[in-house]
């Protein structure tokens, strides 16, 4: 179609030079011009209108519908009474819920940085709380035992500077990691030690790893994310990955928007 059209404008082109440099121009001649416009004008619309389509195809493929969010059901006695390692106001209407595993490359990713941030302007500020629950992969061979040594922290209130001291140190998990942060934390060590081999702990790190995976969780790290009632976590929604921390502030916004609407 675009050879012909080139055709056809290369003929009116010459016919309209041959009519200019004669000085008698004939009927024919301007017969055939006349018919020659119209075609290229035909053909004009037709390529206009296979643009069109083309644009509507181009459309089609590349505009990818937008990924529906999963929703959970309610999550009651989502912090179990204070009795999970928690961070923030208990009068937040917001919580987040992480699911994490110590020697995962993108926990440490997302507690180096979107955590912080996090932190600073919605856990610290009083308007989410911020629960952390253990998603050990059964490819990390100290996921588990990391995971017992943070809830032996927590047994001492210290918990999420163990968790700092282990995200900074993955490459070094270890008994010896493990008992050198407890001594600069002046943890008592001799509770520390019986806590490390107590099966309840490690009981407790299974516990959430089926939790986790009830609810359909597979990967770390892992958030869920919603209003709070009372101890319920409404209609948590799933966030996967170590994401940034503007996805986390526009759920985060969007949830206290709908908290302040009135119903």
């Amino acid at each position: 179609m675009f050879i012909h059209m080139a055709r056809l404008v290369i003929s009116l082109v010459l016919l309209q030079a041959i009519s200019g440099c004669e000085s008698g121009e004939t009927e024919q001649l301007k017969s055939e011009i006349e018919s020659l416009k119209q075609e290229i004008g035909q053909l004009s619309q037709e390529v206009g209108d296979i643009g069109d389509k083309v644009s509507e195809i181009h459309d089609l493929a590349f505009k990818k519908p937008k990924k529906q969010p999963r929703i959970l059901p309610d999550q009651p006695n989502f912090s179990e009474g204070g009795n999970l390692p928690i961070l923030g106001s208990s009068d937040a209407k917001i919580a987040i819920i992480e699911f994490s595993d110590f020697q995962c490359p993108f926990c440490k990713r997302f507690a180096d940085f979107t955590f912080k941030d996090l932190k600073k302007n919605y856990i610290d500020t009083g308007r989410v709380q911020y629960v952390a629950r253990d998603f050990p992969l059964d490819f990390h061979p100290e996921a588990v035992p990391a995971a017992v040594a943070a809830k032996c922290s927590f047994k001492q209130n210290s918990y999420w500077p163990m968790r700092d001291m282990l995200f900074s140190n993955v490459q070094q998990l270890g008994s010896e990691l493990y008992q050198k942060s407890a001594t600069d934390l002046s943890l008592n060590m001799d509770a520390f030690a019986d806590c490390l081999k107590d099966q309840s702990v490690a009981d407790k790190v299974a516990q959430d790893l089926a939790l986790g995976q009830s609810l359909g969780i597979r990967g770390t790290p892992t958030f869920l994310i919603g209003r709070v009632e009372n101890d319920l976590l409404i209609e948590p929604q799933i966030v996967v990955g170590a994401q940034q921390y503007p996805v986390f502030e526009s759920l985060i916004n969007e949830l206290e928007k709908s908290e302040e609407e009135p119903e």
